[in-house]
Order: structure tokens, then C-alpha cells, then sequence
């Protein structure tokens, strides 16, 4: 990938320009719940139904992922219980993955990111699908982060895959597709810093947005912030994600995407309040951007 720093300066990765928050304002994406209850008939359906369309894959050249424990205890009712009516554990997997269109030759449109939760035997507990709202041009390699929750059973380990939207149906314009190189985008130091008001009274909430704390159904201990600045080298103000990936060596533990609309040939500063504490084990970080596709 073009564009990864450790801690400090790094390049990022990108596409598009569009209209939206204030300059430098970052704010979360709208995640929808994951699936409480797994109906495997219709995943099954779905999948083939998929199969018959023939998306066009995208290829992950990397994925990682960490499991939390999280408290539902304040939340009524239940999201989940079993049969006598008991709250079921339930458990916060942040994930992040690298999706590449290096050998492609046309882009590809709006991927779909699927995360399943398997048990010890690999049976499916959870999953959910996420969009990601860019065109992956040729050549690019870009990275997202995301999460969701899992609720029974610790799951033993998620597997990723991803699709992009049927050409045929949908494809940019030319014009839609002039968006800046990957090399475009250039990020500093990332900084963490935990509240104090999180850290004494922790509240039920998941991640800030612009209008402030997004109310949630689980309580941490502590939500750090992860901040920094990012610029686009180019003409135009550009609105793009930005991802940070938790890194243990080479290995990714998750991470934290969101948005931020960047002034042309200025600096915006992002803040991502991570939707729980930095993993274990993390000893950098890596920052990668990728614009968002105006549609």
C-alpha cells in the first residue's frame, strides 16, 4: 500500500473530491447493527443469489482484528438472551482490512466488506457487511476499518471477504473518475489521548460524531481519541475517509475509519474516538486515506 506511516509521517491513499462537514471536521460513518440473530437459510440464499450475479471480487491483502469483552448490563432490554431469558455475554470485534485493485483494470465501485464471526467448529455466530462508498481506481490499495458485536459466544475467529457493485448496473463517468493519485495525500504523527470524563464515569456510547457523543448500547472503561492532521496535494478540496490501523509489528489489530473534508491545499486535523480501548500489544500505527465518491 502507498500509503502507511508508523507514529509519524506517512503518505495516504485516496480518490474524489465532494461536499460536506466544515473544513477538518470528522464525524462517524451511520454503521448499521450487525445481525443479532444468524438465518442461515437466507445467508445461504443471499450468497447464491450473489454467485448468480457474479460481482466482481476484491481482492484483502491484509486483514487483522481484536476481541473485547464489552458491558450490556445498563441496556434494557436485552439485545440478546437464551432460552430462560438470560442476558447473553457479548463481545466488540474491531477490525480493519487492506482491499487492493493493483492488478485491475477498471475500478471498482462501491466494495462490500463481509465480517463473520465463526466458532471453534467453524459454524457461523455473527456477521455483518459493510459499504464502503469509494471507487477503488486501478493501481490502489486502500484500508478500512470498522466493527461489530458478537453476542452468546467468544468468537474462536473472523474471516473477511469482499465484492464490489455490478459494473454493468452501476459504473462512474470519466469525469467521476479523476481523482487524485494515492501518493496525494500526506499525514503526520498520530496522537492518543484517553478523557478523563471517560476514564471516571464511562459512558454507554460507542464513538463521537459532530453532534457530539453517539448514544450506544455498551459501556468501556476507556475511549481513547486518535487524532492527527492530513493534506491533499492537490487543487481541489477533497472530502475522503481516513483510516488508522492498530499495529503490532506487522501484524494489524484493527483500527478506526471516518471521515473528513479537507480544504484545498490546506490542513485539517481528524479526530476518531476509537470504539474501544487501543488493543494490547499495539506499538504503532499506520494512517491511510482514500477519497469518498461522489455519487
Amino acid at each position: 500500500m502507498r500509503a502507511c506511516s508508523l507514529l509519524a509521517a506517512c503518505l495516504l491513499l485516496l480518490t474524489s473530491c465532494g461536499r460536506g462537514p466544515q473544513p477538518g471536521t470528522i464525524y462517524g460513518r451511520a454503521d448499521q447493527e450487525e445481525n443479532l440473530y444468524v438465518d442461515l437459510t437466507a445467508m445461504e440464499e443471499e450468497e447464491e443469489e450473489r454467485k448468480e450475479r457474479g460481482l466482481p471480487e476484491v481482492e484483502i491483502t491484509d486483514s487483522g482484528y481484536t476481541v473485547t469483552q464489552i458491558d450490556e448490563s445498563d441496556v434494557y432490554p436485552p439485545k440478546k438472551t437464551d432460552e430462560d431469558g438470560n442476558r447473553l455475554p457479548a463481545y466488540l470485534v474491531v477490525f480493519a482490512v487492506r482491499l487492493s485493485n493493483r492488478e485491475g483494470e477498471a475500478a471498482l465501485v462501491r466494495p462490500e466488506v463481509t465480517a463473520v464471526a465463526e466458532d471453534a467448529y467453524g459454524n457461523t455466530i455473527s456477521s455483518t457487511t459493510k459499504t464502503v462508498l469509494t471507487y477503488l481506481l486501478p493501481g490502489d490499495e486502500i484500508a478500512f476499518a470498522s466493527d461489530f458485536t458478537v453476542r452468546g459466544e467468544y468468537p474462536d475467529h473472523i474471516t473477511f471477504s469482499a465484492e464490489a457493485e455490478d459494473p454493468e448496473v452501476f459504473y462512474p463517468t470519466e469525469e467521476e473518475l479523476q481523482m487524485p493519485p494515492s501518493d496525494s495525500y500526506e499525514a503526520g504523527e498520530v496522537k492518543v489521548r484517553v478523557l478523563s470524563a471517560f476514564e471516571e464515569n464511562p459512558p454507554s456510547a460507542g464513538r463521537k460524531n459532530a453532534k457530539g457523543l453517539a448514544k450506544g448500547y455498551f459501556r468501556l472503561g476507556e475511549l481513547p481519541e486518535l487524532s492527527g492532521e492530513i493534506r491533499c496535494h492537490t487543487g481541489e478540496e477533497q472530502e475522503a475517509y481516513v483510516t488508522v490501523l492498530y499495529r503490532d509489528d506487522d501484524r494489524i489489530l484493527g483500527g478506526e475509519t471516518g471521515r473528513v473534508r479537507i480544504p484545498a491545499g490546506q490542513t485539517a486535523g481528524y479526530v476518531l474516538t476509537a470504539a474501544a480501548p487501543i488493543p494490547e500489544g499495539t506499538d504503532s500505527f499506520d494512517v491511510c486515506a482514500f477519497s469518498i465518491a461522489e455519487y
